[in-house]
């Protein structure tokens, strides 16, 4: 490759990182309040595990599932009729025909789940071996991490357009008697009884509407939540609850933030897919974030804020961060296709926010370069390699404050042709993009 040129190398697309490449924005499932706390050694699920179509089409009737999936899923609780037909179905889906086939299960996660002496319930991990034995004793099981409804996760977070890592499935084996205490939790789900009765209570949450965690009554309001929360916290459910028995094929959503509860008064098998997306505040936390850690001022320690001159310092620091504030553009996280067409001689470009160069090597001539593009539906990124020449315009623009226009002739050091190999790659990477009227250079 002779110098001057700039070479596309790969462009690789995923899922991780998410705007920030910290899980931000794509934290997974939040524990609720009556859960254990994942196990540091808890096996991955495969990403290759195979997946067995779960027909979600027909699931949500009278509701198709976009319909659903834009008007009713974590906004309002929607609960079907029985169907013996989709509790086989899926029952098929699953390889699962019985609690003893659940409890069979070596690559998933096993809890014991039973009441506490408060009047509340909680759950402890026990050995997958040991699961026949508890659940004989009339104890409660509930499995999660489970390696083989990876392909299921995959299709029902693909349907719903949300991050893979914000949908995971739990079975429980309810024995009769069983109990879930009233809480709430930050996430919505989607159960299906398999087999058996399970009696459900929803209620609309008045005290913490739309929560970022889960709570229960009983537990500390911790200052998180009582930034949203004005009441007196509930110590029962509220007078509005409904309640839904569920049978055989009956598929119940219960919205994000909804107070519920349950009661088994048989053996009960149920799937629950615990959907958790980001919230409008994580999202823009992360966007954020990607720009503020670009500028050594909010990459200092912050200490000593009740120094003499701490008021004016923090005036300094929210004039600058008003000013970042104002150049964030969504074009830089919703992504528009890339113009086929070249640029115009001349024509301006911007530098795009949540994007990122790194110099990856330098050998002889050429340079091999990373441009990391966060977006709120995956994390792109491109490598580059270019002329050494070529080094200097690249840093120079990956330097530049987010939604600064300039000209190609602005580059250091780069001649028109130059300009013309370079520009476009990184158009591609979406480290600039093509000035609009507003943001071009005045003459």
């Amino acid at each position: 490759m002779t110098s001057h040129k700039a070479e596309l190398l790969a462009v690789e697309t995923s899922e991780a990182g998410r705007l920030n490449g910290k899980g931000v924005v794509s934290p997974g499932r939040a524990p609720a309040p009556r859960e254990p706390a994942p196990r540091p050694d808890a096996r991955p699920a495969p990403a290759a595990a195979p997946s067995t179509r779960l027909g979600l089409e027909d699931w949500f009737g009278p509701h198709g599932l976009d319909d659903f999936a834009d008007n009713v899923l974590g906004h309002r609780p929607l609960c079907t009729g029985p169907r013996p037909d989709l509790a086989a179905r899926l029952a098929d889906a699953f390889g699962l025909h019985s609690a003893e086939d659940v409890l069979a299960l070596r690559d998933a996660e096993m809890y014991a789940w039973f009441p506490t002496l408060d009047g509340g319930t909680t759950s402890a991990p026990i050995a997958g071996r040991t699961a026949p034995q508890f659940y004989a004793g009339g104890t409660t099981i509930y499995v999660r991490n489970i390696a083989a409804f990876a392909g299921h996760e995959r299709e029902m977070a693909a349907a719903f357009d949300i991050p893979r890592s914000s949908v995971h499935a739990q079975l429980y084996c309810n024995r009769p008697g069983a109990v879930t205490t009233m809480h709430f939790d930050p996430s919505s789900v989607i159960t299906v009884q398999l087999s058996g009765r399970k009696t459900w209570r929803l209620a609309p949450n008045h005290f913490a509407p739309s929560p970022l965690d889960g709570w229960a009554p009983g537990k500390p309001v911790h200052p998180g939540l009582r930034a949203y929360t004005r009441d007196v916290p509930p110590a029962e459910m509220p007078a509005d609850a409904v309640t839904y028995e569920l049978e055989p094929g009956a598929v119940l959503h219960v919205p994000h933030g909804y107070w519920h509860e349950t009661i088994s008064d048989q053996n009960s098998l149920s799937v629950h897919f615990i959907i958790h997306t980001p919230a409008r505040i994580q999202a823009m936390l992360a966007v954020l974030r990607n720009e503020l850690m670009r500028d050594e001022r909010w990459r200092r320690p912050a200490r000593r804020f009740d120094a003499p001159d701490s008021a004016e310092r923090l005036a300094g620091d929210y004039a600058a961060l008003r000013d970042l504030v104002s150049r964030l553009d969504p074009r830089d996280v919703v992504r528009a296709p890339v113009p086929a067409s070249p640029a115009e001689d001349g024509a301006p470009f911007v530098r795009c926010g949540q994007a990122a160069l790194g110099v990856d090597e330098i050998d002889g001539p050429a340079a091999q370069v990373t441009i990391t593009a966060y977006g709120f539906g995956d994390t792109e990124t491109t490598s580059l390699k270019v002329g050494a020449e070529l080094l200097p315009a690249c840093r120079w623009i990956g330097d530049l404050p987010i939604g600064t226009a300039f000209a190609p002739s602005d580059l250091p050091g780069l001649s028109t042709p130059d300009a013309r190999s370079l520009l476009p790659l990184l158009e591609r990477a979406r480290l600039i993009r093509r000035a609009a009227g507003h943001e071009a250079i005045e003459a």
